[in-house]
């Protein structure tokens, strides 16, 4: 085994919208000199340095999408997995790539897998890297990664602000009420629109939570629905196959097919090719100074 180290895990994507959105609304479409749009590309690389001075960890890693959203294997569960997403900007597309040459420059990992996503990656990732003795933080705008919350494991969720909540164990518990492994069951109830994630009608979150922290977990839930009001056994009796399907869509996979050297990830970069793709990319001298 390694010596054991501190590993940031990036949710590439999280970071990318979030600076793409937070530049734009206000229409700062940051291009270079020869049109080439930036603006996420910049703000994803200040977050990431941000965080880098935050947690200073020995290595980094950036976890991506690699798919679209029809040949992700949540897809050919459920047809309506985030079947609500739109394109994205027109603005967005080249930077998909630029900023993954942007990591690249700096000797990051960019770790991806067709048919499943960022999440499943760093799922993946925490739980091997942890099981080896290794402190990882996750940095992510996905409230779906408290799921992967345990001693070795915490969730900073980014906030608007360039803010963030700091998740272990303990304030999990204290902030949500429950435990990390009542993640999933909590959302399997309540469902997610965002990702087109069903649950059962008529459950909203305080509900939810109520329900798993008096039962334990779902399947206790299930066995006790005899303790349940009418109203709700009657609901929950209705809704129980989308129930535990939203139980799988939500459920993190840990066991990603990805392979990397975990050498490879140190935090260490040549300044000088740093130095060259932000010159390339007419970052200016406030980026050129984070790197010495």
């Amino acid at each position: 085994m390694s010596q054991s180290g501190k590993v940031l895990l990036i949710d590439g994507m999280s970071f990318l919208f979030r600076a793409f959105y937070g530049s734009a609304w206000a229409g700062g479409y940051r291009q270079t000199s020869t049109g080439v749009y930036t603006n996420a590309v910049y703000g994803f690389t200040k977050m990431m340095l941000d965080y880098a001075d935050l947690v200073k960890p020995t290595h980094l890693i950036v976890g991506w999408d690699v798919a679209s959203r029809e040949s992700l294997m949540r897809s050919q569960w459920y047809d309506g997995y985030k079947s609500n997403r739109q394109a994205a900007p027109e603005e967005l597309i080249p930077q998909f790539d630029l900023v993954k040459e942007v990591t690249a420059a700096f000797s990051i990992p960019n770790l991806g897998c067709p048919g499943y996503e960022g999440d499943d990656v760093l799922g993946t990732l925490s739980t091997n890297l942890s099981a080896d003795g290794h402190q990882v933080v996750i940095a992510s705008g996905d409230y779906d990664s408290l799921q992967l919350v345990s001693d070795l494991v915490s969730v900073k969720i980014l906030k608007n602000g360039g803010k963030h909540e700091h998740y272990n164990p303990a304030s999990l518990l204290t902030l949500r009420g429950i435990a990390p492994e009542q993640v999933v069951d909590v959302k399997a109830l309540m469902g997610d629109t965002s990702d087109c994630i069903p649950g059962c009608p008529g459950i909203g979150e305080k509900t939810a939570t109520k329900l798993i922290t008096e039962h334990g977990d779902l399947d206790r839930l299930y066995t006790n629905l005899h303790h349940c009001t009418p109203k709700m056994r009657g609901k929950l009796e209705e809704h129980r196959d989308q129930v535990y399907l939203s139980q799988k869509l939500a459920t993190i996979i840990r066991d990603v097919p990805i392979e990397f050297s975990f050498e490879e990830a140190s935090w260490e970069y040549d300044r000088a090719v740093v130095h060259e793709k932000f010159e390339e990319l007419e970052f200016g001298r406030t980026m050129v100074s984070r790197v010495g």
